[in-house]
């Protein structure tokens, strides 16, 4: 269960809660439900609804899947949850679970291209992606319970049967990102994160080449090699299924000739509040309405903030881009970072410039890859601190040029919040410029006595960092 508060284009997580009841364990043998899964589904359900009565929850929507829907008493176990919670449970088609999981990766990823895979237990669903617009969507018995049960004739013979199943109706067409959707996929992309001491524990666009993904499912699929115990501790319950999890993934990623898998928070539930939302509130930018709702801006932070883009708009217009394949990417992240401003301003100036870039590290937001999450919370950590220095985790994930450029923006940020108190307002008498080998800042005379100490203090700063002499004029 998931309860989120919705804000605009933003929905975050209020509470997040799941019970693995195994509801399709044993489906293929008994075509039906499990019983003890059914009732450990019923007692969680039960729970849910009071718990969703004591919050106050205003909307309720509950969905069914892959089980449900192949079970012959599926129906049964739906009206068996109406009962108990007065949840009215609607079972979604194997094209409406792919469509909403794809929905899910469409709200959270910038006009993602590829194939998108939700990897349930009995099921996997497939669906392509270009730049948002959907394909047909595709579902397979082929989720990791689903393998569980027709794992009698050794690996091989099952990856042959995966590979024969995946390449029925047509195949798969050739794609550049695989957009991994489901706690199955996600308990690995958590792995390889242990396995290589990744220190930005969010899963939310953790990005692994392909064949690094491959040679991690080779090593889950080996018995006798494979760590147990680390599997154990990360994936939890799902450890007993990883093995079938990772080969769904491996023949995936093979057939499908994907660069890289790109693992998704969101899902299916995501998808479905998604198509819910009016056509104007779907084509905001995910980027802007995360860090907004994580800034919880008000109307003077507004102001500051498009001031920002303002103030620096001539600067970041005469400088070459720092994201050569993608400059409509760095205009996005420097718009998020004027957002995020002033997101520390209530705390403690001694602590606020770490505390102000762990949030924006690992903040409940979407919209931007890792890189683009580390750029923004070194832009934050600097602002708040002009000796804030880039580190192991920056150094990995970003080029020099990005680490260079995201120390002006924030050195720049400091000058106009000098000046400025914060506010639009004052900012609207200034403008910054690069002229020759100078860094001109400029207001009209009647306005000079805003200029004080620390503003020249912070324009030299930016000026030293940029390799010109400023000029206050």
């Amino acid at each position: 269960m998931v309860v989120y508060q919705i804000d605009g284009r933003s929905m975050v997580p209020r509470m997040n809660e799941k019970v693995m009841a195994g509801l399709g364990k044993d489906l293929s043998e008994t075509g039906r439900l499990s019983v003890s899964g059914v009732e450990a589904a019923l007692k969680a359900l039960a729970r849910y609804s009071a718990i969703c009565s004591s919050l106050g929850v205003t909307h309720v929507t509950a969905i069914a899947t892959a089980a449900a829907r192949d079970a012959e008493d599926g129906p049964e176990f739906c009206e068996a949850i109406e009962r108990v919670s007065g949840f009215k449970v609607r079972i979604l088609s194997g094209v409406e679970e792919a469509k909403f999981a794809a929905l899910g990766v469409v709200a959270a990823q910038r006009d993602p291209v590829g194939l998108i895979g939700d990897l349930g237990g009995s099921s996997l669903e497939l669906i392509h992606t270009e730049r948002g617009a959907l394909g047909e969507g595709r579902t397979y018995k082929l989720g990791p319970l689903a393998l569980q049960d027709r794992d009698e004739g050794g690996a091989a013979k099952l990856e042959a049967y995966v590979t024969e199943t995946l390449t029925a109706q047509g195949g798969i067409a050739q794609c550049p990102n695989f957009y991994a959707v489901g706690g199955a996929w996600r308990a690995i992309a958590s792995l390889h994160m242990e396995l290589n001491n990744y220190p930005l524990r969010v899963l939310q666009a953790y990005t692994i080449p392909a064949s690094e993904a491959i040679e991690l499912c080779d090593l889950i699929m080996d018995r006798k090699k494979r760590p147990d115990s680390l599997i154990k501790s990360v994936a939890g319950k799902r450890a007993a299924t990883l093995e079938y999890t990772a080969l769904a993934l491996k023949c995936v990623l093979k057939l499908s000739g994907a660069e890289q898998m790109i693992t998704s928070a969101n899902g299916v539930r995501e998808g479905f509040v998604f198509d819910g939302m009016d056509p104007e509130t779907k084509t905001l930018d995910p980027l802007f309405a995360g860090v907004s709702r994580l800034a919880r801006l008000d109307q003077r932070q507004i102001g500051f903030a498009r001031g920002l883009q303002v103030f620096t708009a001539d600067i970041l217009a005469a400088l070459p881009s720092v994201f050569p394949d993608d400059p409509q990417t760095e205009k996005r992240l420097h718009e998020a970072a004027f957002i995020l401003a002033d997101i520390g301003a209530i705390m403690h100036p001694d602590h606020r410039s770490d505390i102000a870039r762990q949030i924006v590290l690992r903040g409940p937001y979407t919209g931007t890859n890792h890189a683009g999450r580390i750029y923004l919370g070194l832009i934050t950590g600097i602002r708040y601190y002009r000796k804030f220095e880039a580190g192991e985790l920056e150094q990995g994930r970003l080029t020099a040029e990005q680490i260079d450029r995201a120390k002006t923006i924030a050195l720049l940020i400091r000058v106009a919040a000098e000046f400025s108190g914060r506010t639009e307002r004052i900012l609207k008498r200034a403008s910054i410029r690069i002229e020759g080998d100078q860094l001109i800042f400029a207001l009209q005379k009647r306005h000079q006595n805003l200029i004080s100490e620390g503003v020249i203090k912070r324009l030299g700063h930016a000026a030293a960092h940029m390799g010109l002499t400023p000029v206050v004029e």
